[in-house]
Protein backbone atom coordinates (compact mmCIF):
# COMPACT_ATOMS: atom_id res chain seq x y z
CA UNK A 1 0.00 0.00 0.00
CA UNK A 2 2.78 2.67 1.06
CA UNK A 3 3.80 2.30 -3.43
CA UNK A 4 0.54 3.12 -3.67
CA UNK A 5 0.00 5.67 -1.70
CA UNK A 6 3.48 7.12 -3.12
CA UNK A 7 2.27 7.13 -6.66
CA UNK A 8 -1.03 8.58 -5.76
CA UNK A 9 0.45 11.42 -4.30
CA UNK A 10 2.76 12.15 -6.97
CA UNK A 11 -0.15 11.80 -9.93
CA UNK A 12 -1.65 14.73 -7.31
CA UNK A 13 1.13 17.05 -7.34
CA UNK A 14 2.20 16.76 -11.08
CA UNK A 15 -2.22 17.72 -11.93
CA UNK A 16 -1.57 20.66 -9.62
CA UNK A 17 1.66 21.79 -11.21
CA UNK A 18 0.72 21.35 -14.61
CA UNK A 19 -2.38 23.56 -14.06
CA UNK A 20 -0.13 25.86 -12.32
CA UNK A 21 2.17 26.21 -15.77
CA UNK A 22 -0.52 25.93 -18.12
CA UNK A 23 -2.10 28.54 -19.77
CA UNK A 24 -5.55 26.37 -19.13
CA UNK A 25 -6.22 26.68 -15.45
CA UNK A 26 -9.52 24.64 -15.38
CA UNK A 27 -9.80 21.93 -18.14
CA UNK A 28 -6.18 21.11 -18.80
CA UNK A 29 -5.18 17.91 -21.36
CA UNK A 30 -2.72 16.38 -18.99
CA UNK A 31 -4.92 16.89 -16.02
CA UNK A 32 -8.21 15.39 -17.58
CA UNK A 33 -5.52 12.70 -18.80
CA UNK A 34 -4.00 11.84 -15.40
CA UNK A 35 -6.91 12.90 -13.22
CA UNK A 36 -9.20 9.71 -14.03
CA UNK A 37 -6.30 7.10 -13.51
CA UNK A 38 -5.31 9.11 -10.16
CA UNK A 39 -9.41 9.37 -8.90
CA UNK A 40 -8.88 5.07 -9.71
CA UNK A 41 -5.83 4.48 -8.02
CA UNK A 42 -7.13 6.73 -4.96
CA UNK A 43 -10.54 5.25 -4.44
CA UNK A 44 -8.27 1.89 -4.23
CA UNK A 45 -6.25 3.34 -1.64
CA UNK A 46 -9.20 4.36 0.15
CA UNK A 47 -10.95 1.33 0.13
CA UNK A 48 -8.25 -0.65 1.56
CA UNK A 49 -7.94 1.73 4.74
CA UNK A 50 -11.50 2.15 5.06
CA UNK A 51 -11.61 -1.63 5.21
CA UNK A 52 -9.02 -1.46 8.03
CA UNK A 53 -10.50 1.44 9.76
CA UNK A 54 -13.31 4.42 8.62
CA UNK A 55 -11.49 6.61 10.50
CA UNK A 56 -8.12 6.35 8.59
CA UNK A 57 -9.65 7.69 5.27
CA UNK A 58 -10.07 11.17 6.80
CA UNK A 59 -6.56 10.61 8.15
CA UNK A 60 -5.21 10.40 4.86
CA UNK A 61 -6.75 13.07 2.82
CA UNK A 62 -5.79 15.85 5.91
CA UNK A 63 -2.43 14.62 7.11
CA UNK A 64 -0.91 12.43 5.57
CA UNK A 65 -1.35 12.84 1.47
CA UNK A 66 -0.42 16.38 1.87
CA UNK A 67 2.82 15.52 3.23
CA UNK A 68 3.57 12.96 0.83
CA UNK A 69 3.35 15.36 -2.03
CA UNK A 70 4.89 18.42 -0.64
CA UNK A 71 8.16 16.18 -0.63
CA UNK A 72 7.92 16.16 -4.52
CA UNK A 73 7.54 19.53 -4.99
CA UNK A 74 11.42 20.08 -4.94
CA UNK A 75 11.49 17.67 -7.61
CA UNK A 76 9.38 19.92 -9.65
CA UNK A 77 11.20 22.96 -9.53
CA UNK A 78 13.93 22.00 -12.40
CA UNK A 79 11.63 22.37 -14.51
CA UNK A 80 12.25 26.59 -15.84
CA UNK A 81 10.12 29.37 -16.13
CA UNK A 82 10.99 29.55 -19.38
CA UNK A 83 8.19 27.36 -20.62
CA UNK A 84 5.45 28.35 -17.73
CA UNK A 85 2.44 29.01 -19.44
CA UNK A 86 3.29 26.99 -22.51
CA UNK A 87 1.98 23.42 -21.75
CA UNK A 88 5.29 22.35 -22.46
CA UNK A 89 6.42 22.26 -18.45
CA UNK A 90 3.58 20.47 -17.44
CA UNK A 91 3.81 17.62 -19.85
CA UNK A 92 6.76 16.51 -20.24
CA UNK A 93 6.82 16.63 -15.93
CA UNK A 94 3.05 14.04 -16.34
CA UNK A 95 5.42 11.76 -18.93
CA UNK A 96 8.50 11.43 -16.36
CA UNK A 97 6.02 10.47 -13.80
CA UNK A 98 4.26 8.24 -15.77
CA UNK A 99 7.49 6.69 -16.78
CA UNK A 100 8.70 6.47 -13.41
CA UNK A 101 5.39 4.35 -12.26
CA UNK A 102 5.93 2.25 -15.22
CA UNK A 103 9.99 1.20 -13.95
CA UNK A 104 8.16 0.59 -10.32
CA UNK A 105 6.32 -2.09 -11.56
CA UNK A 106 3.31 -4.16 -10.99
CA UNK A 107 4.31 -6.33 -8.48
CA UNK A 108 5.20 -3.34 -6.15
CA UNK A 109 2.11 -1.33 -6.83
CA UNK A 110 -0.39 -4.37 -7.01
CA UNK A 111 -3.31 -2.80 -9.14
CA UNK A 112 -3.56 -4.26 -12.08
CA UNK A 113 -6.13 -2.20 -14.03
CA UNK A 114 -3.96 0.87 -13.01
CA UNK A 115 -0.89 -0.54 -14.22
CA UNK A 116 -1.95 -1.59 -17.46
CA UNK A 117 -3.40 1.93 -18.66
CA UNK A 118 0.24 3.49 -17.94
CA UNK A 119 1.49 2.73 -21.55
CA UNK A 120 -2.05 4.20 -22.56
CA UNK A 121 -1.79 7.26 -20.90
CA UNK A 122 1.67 7.78 -21.80
CA UNK A 123 1.42 7.55 -25.58
CA UNK A 124 -1.56 10.01 -25.19
CA UNK A 125 1.00 12.47 -23.27
CA UNK A 126 3.28 11.88 -26.23
CA UNK A 127 0.91 12.52 -28.78
CA UNK A 128 -0.07 15.91 -27.05
CA UNK A 129 3.78 16.94 -26.50
CA UNK A 130 4.34 16.71 -30.04
CA UNK A 131 2.12 19.30 -30.82
CA UNK A 132 3.59 21.47 -28.64
CA UNK A 133 7.31 22.05 -29.61
CA UNK A 134 9.38 20.17 -32.39
CA UNK A 135 11.37 17.42 -32.43
CA UNK A 136 14.20 18.17 -31.46
CA UNK A 137 13.15 20.48 -28.75
CA UNK A 138 10.73 17.51 -27.48
CA UNK A 139 13.63 14.96 -27.67
CA UNK A 140 16.22 17.05 -25.44
CA UNK A 141 13.73 17.59 -23.16
CA UNK A 142 12.75 13.42 -22.90
CA UNK A 143 16.69 13.46 -22.49
CA UNK A 144 16.74 15.63 -19.34
CA UNK A 145 14.10 14.37 -17.97
CA UNK A 146 14.76 10.67 -18.26
CA UNK A 147 12.40 9.09 -20.38
CA UNK A 148 14.35 9.15 -24.25
CA UNK A 149 13.92 5.06 -24.20
CA UNK A 150 10.36 5.84 -24.10
CA UNK A 151 10.13 8.60 -26.53
CA UNK A 152 12.21 6.63 -29.16
CA UNK A 153 10.26 3.87 -28.68
CA UNK A 154 7.04 5.49 -29.38
CA UNK A 155 7.89 7.99 -32.06
CA UNK A 156 10.46 5.71 -34.31
CA UNK A 157 7.37 4.42 -35.51
CA UNK A 158 6.57 7.61 -36.34
CA UNK A 159 9.10 8.76 -38.52
CA UNK A 160 7.42 8.03 -41.94
CA UNK A 161 5.48 9.26 -43.81
CA UNK A 162 5.95 12.76 -42.71
CA UNK A 163 5.09 15.89 -44.92
CA UNK A 164 7.92 17.96 -42.67
CA UNK A 165 11.07 17.42 -44.10
CA UNK A 166 13.13 19.43 -40.75
CA UNK A 167 11.95 16.44 -38.50
CA UNK A 168 13.17 13.96 -41.08
CA UNK A 169 16.71 15.81 -40.93
CA UNK A 170 16.36 16.11 -37.16
CA UNK A 171 15.86 12.20 -36.95
CA UNK A 172 18.66 11.56 -39.75
CA UNK A 173 20.86 13.68 -37.47
CA UNK A 174 20.15 11.85 -34.30
CA UNK A 175 20.61 8.43 -35.69
CA UNK A 176 23.96 9.28 -37.20
CA UNK A 177 25.21 10.72 -33.93
CA UNK A 178 23.39 7.85 -32.03
CA UNK A 179 25.35 5.44 -34.42
CA UNK A 180 28.75 7.11 -34.24
CA UNK A 181 28.74 6.99 -30.25
CA UNK A 182 27.89 3.01 -30.62
CA UNK A 183 30.96 2.68 -32.70
CA UNK A 184 32.90 4.09 -30.62
CA UNK A 185 31.25 2.07 -27.86
CA UNK A 186 31.29 -1.34 -28.95
CA UNK A 187 35.02 -0.76 -30.43
CA UNK A 188 33.47 -1.00 -34.11
CA UNK A 189 36.18 1.72 -34.93
CA UNK A 190 38.77 2.04 -32.07
CA UNK A 191 39.03 -1.96 -31.13
CA UNK A 192 38.18 -5.07 -33.19
CA UNK A 193 37.79 -3.04 -37.02
CA UNK A 194 41.01 -1.26 -38.29
CA UNK A 195 40.06 0.56 -41.21
CA UNK A 196 42.85 0.64 -43.95
CA UNK A 197 41.26 3.85 -45.71
CA UNK A 198 40.44 5.74 -43.05
CA UNK A 199 37.16 5.44 -42.99
CA UNK A 200 35.42 9.09 -40.93
CA UNK A 201 32.71 7.81 -38.12
CA UNK A 202 30.05 9.72 -40.44
CA UNK A 203 30.46 7.58 -43.56
CA UNK A 204 30.21 4.62 -41.47
CA UNK A 205 27.35 5.73 -39.30
CA UNK A 206 25.52 7.16 -42.79
CA UNK A 207 26.82 3.39 -44.21
CA UNK A 208 24.90 2.01 -40.70
CA UNK A 209 21.19 4.11 -41.66
CA UNK A 210 21.01 2.48 -45.12
CA UNK A 211 21.88 -0.91 -44.07
CA UNK A 212 18.97 -0.58 -41.54
CA UNK A 213 17.26 0.75 -43.98
CA UNK A 214 17.92 -2.68 -46.46
CA UNK A 215 17.23 -4.94 -43.80
CA UNK A 216 14.06 -3.34 -42.12
CA UNK A 217 12.85 -3.29 -46.46
CA UNK A 218 13.58 -7.22 -46.57
CA UNK A 219 12.21 -8.20 -43.16
CA UNK A 220 8.98 -6.25 -44.34
CA UNK A 221 8.41 -7.76 -47.73
CA UNK A 222 9.43 -11.30 -45.95
CA UNK A 223 6.52 -10.31 -43.00
CA UNK A 224 4.34 -9.90 -46.34
CA UNK A 225 4.78 -12.99 -47.52
CA UNK A 226 6.36 -11.42 -51.13
CA UNK A 227 9.05 -13.83 -51.47
CA UNK A 228 9.42 -14.21 -55.35
CA UNK A 229 11.00 -10.58 -55.98
CA UNK A 230 12.48 -9.75 -59.65
CA UNK A 231 16.63 -9.36 -59.99
CA UNK A 232 16.19 -5.75 -59.70
CA UNK A 233 14.65 -5.74 -56.23
CA UNK A 234 16.89 -8.05 -55.33
CA UNK A 235 20.38 -6.33 -56.56
CA UNK A 236 18.65 -3.25 -54.47
CA UNK A 237 17.74 -4.69 -51.38
CA UNK A 238 21.30 -6.52 -51.02
CA UNK A 239 23.20 -3.47 -52.16
CA UNK A 240 21.31 -1.06 -50.03
CA UNK A 241 22.06 -3.87 -46.87
CA UNK A 242 25.57 -4.90 -47.85
CA UNK A 243 27.11 -2.46 -50.09
CA UNK A 244 29.23 -1.44 -47.47
CA UNK A 245 31.68 -4.05 -47.78
CA UNK A 246 32.89 -2.12 -51.23
CA UNK A 247 33.72 1.06 -49.17
CA UNK A 248 35.04 -0.88 -45.96
CA UNK A 249 36.73 -4.05 -47.12
CA UNK A 250 37.26 -5.38 -44.03
CA UNK A 251 33.27 -6.22 -44.36
CA UNK A 252 34.07 -8.86 -46.59
CA UNK A 253 34.70 -11.02 -43.68
CA UNK A 254 31.41 -12.36 -41.90
CA UNK A 255 32.59 -12.00 -38.22
CA UNK A 256 33.46 -8.22 -39.24
CA UNK A 257 29.84 -6.97 -41.06
CA UNK A 258 28.30 -9.27 -38.32
CA UNK A 259 29.55 -7.20 -35.64
CA UNK A 260 28.61 -3.92 -37.27
CA UNK A 261 24.94 -5.03 -38.54
CA UNK A 262 24.52 -6.28 -34.83
CA UNK A 263 25.58 -2.81 -33.43
CA UNK A 264 23.48 -0.84 -35.76
CA UNK A 265 20.01 -2.83 -34.68
CA UNK A 266 20.71 -2.50 -31.47
CA UNK A 267 21.47 1.02 -31.24
CA UNK A 268 18.40 2.09 -33.53
CA UNK A 269 16.36 -1.17 -33.31
CA UNK A 270 13.55 1.87 -32.01
CA UNK A 271 13.34 3.53 -35.43
CA UNK A 272 10.74 1.57 -37.57
CA UNK A 273 10.25 3.03 -41.04
CA UNK A 274 7.31 0.42 -41.75
CA UNK A 275 5.26 0.80 -38.98
CA UNK A 276 2.28 2.50 -40.25
CA UNK A 277 2.74 -0.22 -43.12
CA UNK A 278 1.88 -2.99 -41.09
CA UNK A 279 -1.25 -1.90 -39.55
CA UNK A 280 -2.31 -0.82 -42.58
CA UNK A 281 -1.79 -3.89 -44.18
CA UNK A 282 -2.50 -6.58 -41.39
CA UNK A 283 -6.48 -4.61 -40.96
CA UNK A 284 -9.01 -6.79 -41.27
CA UNK A 285 -6.62 -10.28 -41.47
CA UNK A 286 -5.89 -9.78 -44.92
CA UNK A 287 -2.06 -10.83 -44.47
CA UNK A 288 -3.15 -14.33 -42.90
CA UNK A 289 -2.46 -15.52 -46.38
CA UNK A 290 0.36 -17.59 -47.28
CA UNK A 291 1.23 -15.71 -50.01
CA UNK A 292 -0.18 -11.88 -51.56
CA UNK A 293 -2.01 -11.99 -54.44
CA UNK A 294 -0.86 -9.93 -56.99
CA UNK A 295 -2.75 -6.35 -56.84
CA UNK A 296 -1.47 -6.21 -52.96
CA UNK A 297 1.84 -7.19 -53.69
CA UNK A 298 2.55 -4.43 -56.01
CA UNK A 299 0.47 -2.12 -53.72
CA UNK A 300 3.26 -3.08 -50.97
CA UNK A 301 6.21 -2.87 -53.58
CA UNK A 302 5.27 0.19 -55.09
CA UNK A 303 4.59 1.62 -51.32
CA UNK A 304 7.78 0.01 -50.04
CA UNK A 305 10.11 2.08 -52.54
CA UNK A 306 8.18 5.09 -51.64
CA UNK A 307 9.58 4.66 -47.90
CA UNK A 308 12.94 3.72 -49.66
CA UNK A 309 12.77 7.18 -51.28
CA UNK A 310 11.70 9.13 -48.56
CA UNK A 311 14.60 8.17 -46.90
CA UNK A 312 17.26 9.04 -49.25
CA UNK A 313 15.30 12.59 -50.16
CA UNK A 314 15.51 13.00 -46.17
CA UNK A 315 19.70 12.29 -46.02
CA UNK A 316 19.93 14.36 -48.72
CA UNK A 317 17.92 17.30 -47.41
CA UNK A 318 20.09 16.67 -44.17
CA UNK A 319 23.42 16.99 -45.95
CA UNK A 320 22.30 20.00 -47.59
CA UNK A 321 21.30 21.54 -44.69
CA UNK A 322 24.11 20.69 -42.53
CA UNK A 323 27.41 21.07 -45.02
CA UNK A 324 28.46 17.97 -43.78
CA UNK A 325 31.58 17.11 -46.03
CA UNK A 326 30.98 13.69 -47.96
CA UNK A 327 33.39 10.84 -48.57
CA UNK A 328 33.97 9.97 -52.14
CA UNK A 329 33.05 6.48 -51.88
CA UNK A 330 30.37 7.30 -49.29
CA UNK A 331 29.06 9.48 -52.32
CA UNK A 332 29.61 6.21 -55.31
CA UNK A 333 27.19 4.33 -52.89
CA UNK A 334 24.16 6.67 -52.58
CA UNK A 335 24.73 7.48 -55.99
CA UNK A 336 24.55 3.44 -57.18
CA UNK A 337 21.75 2.89 -54.03
CA UNK A 338 19.74 5.80 -56.42
CA UNK A 339 20.25 4.14 -59.39
CA UNK A 340 19.04 0.74 -58.30
CA UNK A 341 15.73 2.22 -56.95
CA UNK A 342 15.01 4.37 -60.03
CA UNK A 343 15.95 1.01 -61.86
CA UNK A 344 13.13 -0.39 -59.65
CA UNK A 345 10.27 1.87 -60.09
CA UNK A 346 11.55 1.78 -63.95
CA UNK A 347 10.62 -1.71 -64.40
CA UNK A 348 7.56 -1.41 -62.49
CA UNK A 349 6.35 0.45 -64.72
CA UNK A 350 7.01 -1.20 -67.65
CA UNK A 351 4.87 -3.98 -66.18
CA UNK A 352 2.01 -1.60 -66.55
CA UNK A 353 3.13 -0.25 -70.06
CA UNK A 354 3.65 -3.99 -71.22
CA UNK A 355 0.32 -5.16 -69.97
CA UNK A 356 -1.29 -2.15 -71.37
CA UNK A 357 -2.53 -0.54 -68.16
CA UNK A 358 -3.76 2.53 -68.86
CA UNK A 359 -4.68 3.77 -64.96
CA UNK A 360 -1.78 5.06 -63.22
CA UNK A 361 -1.21 3.52 -60.02
CA UNK A 362 -1.05 6.81 -58.20
CA UNK A 363 -5.24 6.29 -58.50
CA UNK A 364 -5.02 2.83 -56.91
CA UNK A 365 -2.96 3.37 -54.45
CA UNK A 366 -3.77 5.71 -51.03
CA UNK A 367 -2.82 9.05 -50.84
CA UNK A 368 -0.88 8.40 -47.76
CA UNK A 369 1.12 6.24 -49.07
CA UNK A 370 2.91 8.70 -51.65
CA UNK A 371 6.13 10.25 -50.85
CA UNK A 372 5.99 13.85 -48.86
CA UNK A 373 6.71 17.09 -50.58
CA UNK A 374 9.75 19.22 -48.42
CA UNK A 375 9.84 22.41 -48.21
CA UNK A 376 12.02 24.04 -50.91
CA UNK A 377 16.30 24.79 -49.62
CA UNK A 378 18.70 26.30 -51.40
CA UNK A 379 20.62 24.26 -54.10
CA UNK A 380 24.62 25.34 -55.09
CA UNK A 381 25.46 24.98 -58.38
CA UNK A 382 28.36 23.23 -57.73
CA UNK A 383 25.51 20.40 -55.72
CA UNK A 384 25.44 17.02 -56.71
CA UNK A 385 21.85 16.35 -57.54
CA UNK A 386 19.90 13.38 -56.06
CA UNK A 387 16.58 13.53 -58.09
CA UNK A 388 14.40 12.37 -55.65
CA UNK A 389 10.71 13.60 -54.95
CA UNK A 390 9.74 13.96 -58.66
CA UNK A 391 7.99 12.03 -60.65
CA UNK A 392 8.57 8.57 -60.80
CA UNK A 393 7.79 8.04 -64.79
CA UNK A 394 9.51 11.12 -65.79
CA UNK A 395 12.23 10.53 -63.56
CA UNK A 396 12.71 6.91 -65.07
CA UNK A 397 12.44 8.32 -68.68
CA UNK A 398 15.44 10.88 -68.65
CA UNK A 399 17.60 8.21 -66.49
CA UNK A 400 16.47 5.12 -68.93
CA UNK A 401 18.46 6.64 -71.61
CA UNK A 402 21.51 7.17 -69.32
CA UNK A 403 21.65 3.67 -67.27
CA UNK A 404 20.78 1.60 -69.57
CA UNK A 405 23.70 0.08 -70.62
CA UNK A 406 25.00 -0.27 -66.90
CA UNK A 407 22.12 -1.72 -64.82
CA UNK A 408 21.34 -5.37 -65.26
CA UNK A 409 17.89 -6.36 -66.40
CA UNK A 410 15.53 -8.57 -64.33
CA UNK A 411 12.42 -9.81 -64.41
CA UNK A 412 9.49 -7.69 -64.08
CA UNK A 413 7.04 -7.35 -61.08
CA UNK A 414 4.65 -9.88 -62.08
CA UNK A 415 7.10 -12.79 -62.10
CA UNK A 416 7.49 -14.05 -65.60
CA UNK A 417 8.41 -17.77 -66.19
CA UNK A 418 9.42 -19.13 -69.54
CA UNK A 419 7.20 -21.74 -70.65
CA UNK A 420 7.21 -24.56 -72.91
CA UNK A 421 9.12 -26.96 -71.21
CA UNK A 422 7.59 -30.41 -71.56
CA UNK A 423 5.53 -31.77 -67.86
CA UNK A 424 8.38 -34.04 -66.20
CA UNK A 425 7.42 -37.43 -65.23
CA UNK A 426 6.21 -37.38 -61.99
CA UNK A 427 9.41 -39.47 -60.34
CA UNK A 428 11.99 -36.97 -61.84
CA UNK A 429 10.11 -34.18 -60.82
CA UNK A 430 9.94 -35.92 -56.96
CA UNK A 431 13.62 -36.53 -57.53
CA UNK A 432 14.74 -32.78 -58.65
CA UNK A 433 12.53 -31.15 -56.25
CA UNK A 434 13.86 -32.90 -53.09
CA UNK A 435 17.27 -32.77 -54.02
CA UNK A 436 16.92 -28.97 -54.62
CA UNK A 437 15.29 -28.76 -50.77
CA UNK A 438 18.20 -31.09 -49.36
CA UNK A 439 21.11 -28.50 -50.82
CA UNK A 440 19.06 -25.93 -49.86
CA UNK A 441 18.98 -27.19 -46.31
CA UNK A 442 22.66 -28.29 -46.52
CA UNK A 443 23.61 -24.96 -47.23
CA UNK A 444 21.78 -23.41 -44.73
CA UNK A 445 23.49 -25.95 -41.61
CA UNK A 446 26.81 -24.73 -42.77
CA UNK A 447 26.47 -21.27 -42.84
CA UNK A 448 24.59 -21.54 -39.76
CA UNK A 449 27.63 -23.60 -38.31
CA UNK A 450 29.76 -20.50 -39.36
CA UNK A 451 27.41 -18.43 -37.32
CA UNK A 452 27.47 -20.35 -34.50
CA UNK A 453 31.13 -20.94 -34.55
CA UNK A 454 31.93 -17.24 -34.75
CA UNK A 455 29.23 -16.46 -31.64
CA UNK A 456 30.80 -19.35 -29.44
CA UNK A 457 34.36 -17.41 -30.36
CA UNK A 458 32.71 -14.26 -29.92
CA UNK A 459 31.26 -15.25 -26.05
CA UNK A 460 34.45 -16.69 -25.81
CA UNK A 461 36.85 -13.54 -25.61
CA UNK A 462 33.54 -11.47 -24.02
CA UNK A 463 33.98 -14.01 -20.77
CA UNK A 464 37.70 -13.41 -21.20
CA UNK A 465 37.27 -9.96 -20.64
CA UNK A 466 34.64 -9.57 -18.14
CA UNK A 467 37.15 -12.19 -15.81
CA UNK A 468 39.93 -9.70 -16.61
CA UNK A 469 37.45 -7.09 -14.88
CA UNK A 470 36.92 -5.14 -17.96
CA UNK A 471 33.27 -3.97 -18.12
CA UNK A 472 31.07 -5.43 -21.04
CA UNK A 473 28.10 -3.48 -22.32
CA UNK A 474 24.74 -4.70 -22.78
CA UNK A 475 24.76 -5.73 -26.32
CA UNK A 476 27.79 -7.85 -25.30
CA UNK A 477 26.28 -9.20 -22.24
CA UNK A 478 22.97 -10.17 -24.09
CA UNK A 479 25.17 -11.66 -26.81
CA UNK A 480 26.63 -13.73 -24.30
CA UNK A 481 23.56 -15.02 -23.11
CA UNK A 482 22.06 -15.70 -26.36
CA UNK A 483 24.81 -17.78 -27.07
CA UNK A 484 24.66 -20.16 -24.22
CA UNK A 485 21.11 -20.33 -25.05
CA UNK A 486 21.77 -21.66 -28.60
CA UNK A 487 24.38 -24.07 -27.61
CA UNK A 488 21.79 -25.86 -24.60
CA UNK A 489 19.33 -25.71 -27.96
CA UNK A 490 21.58 -27.32 -29.85
CA UNK A 491 21.43 -30.57 -27.77
CA UNK A 492 18.18 -32.09 -28.38
CA UNK A 493 18.40 -30.91 -32.40
CA UNK A 494 21.30 -32.92 -32.31
CA UNK A 495 20.20 -35.64 -30.81
CA UNK A 496 17.42 -35.87 -33.74
CA UNK A 497 19.89 -35.58 -36.29
CA UNK A 498 21.25 -38.24 -34.86
CA UNK A 499 18.46 -40.74 -35.79
CA UNK A 500 19.16 -43.27 -38.46
CA UNK A 501 17.29 -41.32 -41.05
CA UNK A 502 17.69 -40.14 -44.70
CA UNK A 503 18.94 -36.67 -45.46
CA UNK A 504 15.75 -36.23 -46.60
CA UNK A 505 14.01 -36.96 -43.79
CA UNK A 506 16.39 -35.01 -41.63
CA UNK A 507 15.31 -31.75 -43.49
CA UNK A 508 12.06 -32.66 -43.09
CA UNK A 509 12.18 -32.88 -39.31
CA UNK A 510 14.06 -29.74 -39.74
CA UNK A 511 11.04 -27.67 -41.66
CA UNK A 512 9.14 -29.28 -38.87
CA UNK A 513 10.52 -28.08 -35.86
CA UNK A 514 11.18 -24.45 -37.70
CA UNK A 515 7.06 -24.46 -38.94
CA UNK A 516 5.79 -25.74 -35.15
CA UNK A 517 8.81 -25.30 -32.50
CA UNK A 518 10.57 -22.36 -33.51
CA UNK A 519 12.25 -21.51 -29.85
CA UNK A 520 14.22 -24.92 -30.37
CA UNK A 521 16.02 -23.48 -33.39
CA UNK A 522 19.12 -22.09 -32.32
CA UNK A 523 19.37 -18.80 -33.44
CA UNK A 524 22.41 -19.09 -36.18
CA UNK A 525 20.02 -21.44 -37.66
CA UNK A 526 17.36 -19.22 -37.49
CA UNK A 527 16.17 -17.39 -41.07
CA UNK A 528 16.79 -14.12 -39.82
CA UNK A 529 20.59 -14.41 -39.91
CA UNK A 530 20.66 -16.76 -42.11
CA UNK A 531 19.54 -14.27 -44.56
CA UNK A 532 21.61 -11.78 -43.67
CA UNK A 533 24.70 -14.12 -44.90
CA UNK A 534 23.19 -14.85 -48.47
CA UNK A 535 22.52 -11.02 -48.71
CA UNK A 536 26.09 -10.32 -48.19
CA UNK A 537 27.33 -13.58 -49.79
CA UNK A 538 25.14 -11.66 -53.00
CA UNK A 539 26.34 -8.36 -52.91
CA UNK A 540 30.13 -9.98 -53.29
CA UNK A 541 28.63 -11.29 -56.81
CA UNK A 542 27.24 -7.83 -57.78
CA UNK A 543 29.49 -5.90 -60.29
CA UNK A 544 29.45 -2.83 -58.16
CA UNK A 545 32.89 -1.13 -59.57
CA UNK A 546 32.41 -0.59 -62.44
CA UNK A 547 28.88 1.16 -61.41
CA UNK A 548 30.79 3.35 -59.10
CA UNK A 549 33.19 4.57 -62.24
CA UNK A 550 30.20 5.38 -64.35
CA UNK A 551 28.17 7.06 -61.46
CA UNK A 552 30.91 9.30 -60.46
CA UNK A 553 31.37 10.58 -63.81
CA UNK A 554 28.28 11.59 -64.80
CA UNK A 555 28.04 13.57 -61.40
CA UNK A 556 30.98 14.96 -62.48
CA UNK A 557 29.48 16.20 -65.69
CA UNK A 558 26.31 17.33 -63.92
CA UNK A 559 28.35 19.53 -61.48
CA UNK A 560 29.38 22.99 -62.94
CA UNK A 561 32.62 23.35 -61.20
CA UNK A 562 35.94 21.86 -61.56
CA UNK A 563 36.30 21.06 -58.42
CA UNK A 564 34.70 17.76 -56.80
CA UNK A 565 31.76 18.71 -55.04
CA UNK A 566 30.73 16.45 -51.95
CA UNK A 567 27.45 17.54 -51.22
CA UNK A 568 24.20 15.72 -51.61
CA UNK A 569 21.38 17.65 -52.56
CA UNK A 570 17.57 17.04 -53.63
CA UNK A 571 16.32 19.36 -56.73
CA UNK A 572 12.29 19.93 -56.55
CA UNK A 573 9.94 19.55 -59.41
Amino acid sequence: MAYQVAVYALLKAAIEVELFLSQKRYNSPVSEILSAKALFLGEFVENQLKAKHPKLVQWFRTVELPRIGGSFIPLFKQWSVEYAGSGVAGVILAISCCTAVRKLGSGRIACALFTESIDDILVELMDLSCSLVTADKLHQLALEAGFEDEFLLHFGKKVLPNKNIEDVEFWIGLVQKKLMFAFHREGVITGELTFSDNIEETTLATLGIFAFLGRETRLFLSEMNIKDLDEQIKDFLSYLECGSLYICPEFNSLPEYQLFIEVVVDEIGWLDFYAPLRSKFHHDGRRSRQHAIQAEKEIILYTVLTVCYDVFSGYAHYSNSSQQPMDRKLLSFLLRSQTLLSSCLEEYWAAYDKSGESMKFSERVPSDSTPSVPTNKAITSSSILLEAQQNPVDLMKRRSSQDGSTIRKGTNLQGERGGGSERKPLYERFVRDSTKKLVTVSNDIWMGTRLLFIDVKDAFGLLVKQLRGNKITNRERGKIDRTLNDLANLVPITILMLIPVSAVGHAAMLAAIKKYMPSLIPSPYSSKRLNLVKQLERTKKMEVESWAAEDLGRARETSKEKEEDKSFTVTMP
